[in-house]
């Protein structure tokens, strides 16, 4: 199932506040689930020094994540496609083919004005909570391997940009090079030309000479 990370701006919300909200996703993803759409609520993270949260859901379509967080009613900077990169052979409690998870008995909606939505509204809510917690922080550990990976790739990729401003140089020099050789034997041939000139006009005056006098050098006629 295609993974996808909504982004969401957390600079008004409270970290908790966040917490208990997310109980939403869940409600909301089980209900578009019930009406035949694939999507489930994943884990979610939180940036505080950046005042951020990501979400991560699993779905078929792309605009089913954002039915699920309009149901939630949990505004959203953004949504995007995410790429799991978890190696082969880690546990599945580890990756994306965990099951989703249980709705709790009684969820809470985000950022109404009644209040509703405070921590400790739902029987299962301690044990979600401290699921969520660990899942979040399983996805940190998995940006933060992606970000490895983007570091190194921007590593190779600063390399390669310099290997390649080496490489036209090289190649401007061979032209410059090659532009120098051709002059070169421009200026050769025309050498060579001048002297197949006079060379001609020295034979015909050895034979002007020696010949008797049968006509003048360079005149062919007479011969």
């Amino acid at each position: 199932m295609p993974l996808f990370a909504v982004e969401r701006d957390l600079s008004q919300v409270p970290p908790e506040r966040f917490r208990a909200d997310l109980a939403g996703l869940v409600v909301a993803c089980t209900r578009l689930q019930s009406a035949g759409k694939k999507v489930r609520y994943i884990s979610s993270a939180v940036f505080p020094a950046e005042a951020r949260g990501l979400c991560l859901f699993g779905a078929e379509e792309p605009q089913w994540v954002r039915e699920v967080n309009d149901e939630a009613r949990l505004p959203f900077s953004r949504i995007f496609a995410v790429l799991d990169l978890t190696p082969t052979g880690v546990r599945r409690d580890l990756s994306r083919g965990r099951p989703p998870l249980r709705p709790p008995a009684e969820a809470p909606r985000s950022w109404e004005p009644n209040g509703v939505g405070a921590p400790g509204t739902g029987g299962g809510m301690p044990a979600e909570l401290a699921r969520w917690s660990v899942e979040g922080r399983r996805l940190l550990d998995l940006m933060g391997g992606w970000l490895d990976d983007a570091g190194r790739l921007g590593g190779v990729a600063a390399q390669f940009e310099k290997e390649r401003g080496l490489l036209v140089d090289e190649a401007r020099r061979l032209d410059e090079e090659n532009a120098e050789l051709r002059t070169q034997r421009d200026e050769l041939l025309e050498a060579l030309h001048t002297l197949a000139g006079q060379m001609s006009r020295a034979s015909d005056e050895i034979v002007f000479r020696f010949g008797g006098g049968r006509g003048a050098p360079g005149d062919l006629t007479a011969r």
